[in-house]
């Protein structure tokens, strides 16, 4: 894949070019970086250019102090296309990418020919996901990441056991890289990829910035407001306490009520890893994942939904990336 760097309406964005023919945008997960694309980019044939950009102030896209926020991480997105001159074009998405997706999807859906989920959520995470209250615990997050930037890849990308201290100081129980990385893919050249933005970029800075640009709140019925819910804002304050003290709660808390009934009307896979769905006891119901209120927001933001599972851990894109192209070459040629 080539490197290239565009002015996104004043932002500096690096991306990976890869191919000819219709342009297809992807967008690389947590704690990745466009590098995540080169295994399934060159799979997808000479019928696609595939252009991965590094997303605000991750590899080597411009950092500035602000703007970490999910509707202007779409809308770098959209003056990405605008920089390029595309004006819509299908959006393959993973993680993190995922999130920007979605919200890309849903305010500017006239930008998106089709979507593509991979192993990402919408607008919650799982109830057995607690990772993400971590970021909210002070500055704890920011000592870790200069700390221990190269152990932390190694783990969650690379599966080696006993690199991380237990939680509270780590995000993440040694147990989780049989969700993530179950199955040996990296090279040293990965592991370099993925620390180097830690150790010399602000990929750490930058990661905190992402969380805690995300407000969240429980979602609760009621007849009497519209839709039949109201939200009740839970403070970072209180959910880094709640990791402080182990004492989280098992609940769905939702990151995008305003979005919560936005719909995007095109066609939508949902790649998810089988790991994933099986730590969260989903049912799968006509091959998309249920049960979860996480789950279940697919179905709702997405009405033209079809959904398959993929073995290899979170990061299939990279550990089984003839499987990931052969579903997004089917998707993409419908």
């Amino acid at each position: 894949m080539e490197s290239r760097f565009v002015s996104a309406d004043g932002l500096r964005m690096h991306y990976l070019e890869h191919g000819a023919g219709q342009p297809v945008i992807a967008i690389h997960g947590w704690p990745e970086t466009c590098h995540e694309w080169r295994r399934v980019a060159p799979l997808l044939g000479s019928d696609y250019r595939v252009l991965a950009p590094d997303t605000r102030g991750h590899g080597q896209s411009e950092a500035p102090p602000d703007g970490y926020d999910r509707a202007t991480l779409a809308r770098d997105i959209v003056a990405f296309m605008d920089a390029l001159g595309i004006d819509r074009c299908p959006v393959v998405a993973h993680d993190w990418g995922g999130i920007i997706a979605v919200k890309l999807a849903l305010d500017h859906g006239d930008r998106v020919e089709r979507l593509a989920l991979l192993d990402t959520i919408c607008t919650g995470w799982p109830v057995f996901v607690e990772y993400y209250y971590w970021f909210m615990d002070g500055d704890r997050a920011e000592r870790f990441f200069a700390e221990r930037a190269e152990p932390f890849i190694r783990f969650i990308i690379g599966g080696e056991s006993g690199v991380l201290p237990e939680p509270p100081e780590s995000p993440f129980a040694p147990a989780l890289s049989a969700l993530t990385a179950p199955e040996p893919w990296t090279t040293d050249e990965d592991i370099e990829a993925y620390v180097a933005p830690y150790r010399d970029g602000d990929d750490g800075r930058v990661s905190c910035e992402y969380y805690r640009a995300l407000e969240f709140h429980r979602v609760i019925e009621d007849s009497a407001a519209p839709n039949g819910e109201r939200y009740e804002h839970v403070p970072h304050e209180t959910m880094g306490e709640w990791w402080r003290t182990g004492a989280i709660p098992a609940e769905y808390l939702d990151y995008a009520p305003e979005d919560r009934h936005k719909q995007y009307h095109g066609a939508t896979l949902w790649l998810y890893g089988e790991e994933v769905a099986a730590a969260s006891a989903a049912q799968i119901a006509g091959g998309v994942p249920r049960g979860d209120p996480a789950w279940e927001s697919f179905s709702r933001h997405f009405p033209n939904l079809t959904g398959h599972p993929i073995g290899g851990g979170h990061f299939f894109a990279e550990a089984r990336p003839e499987e990931t192209a052969k579903h997004l070459r089917t998707f993409l040629a419908r």
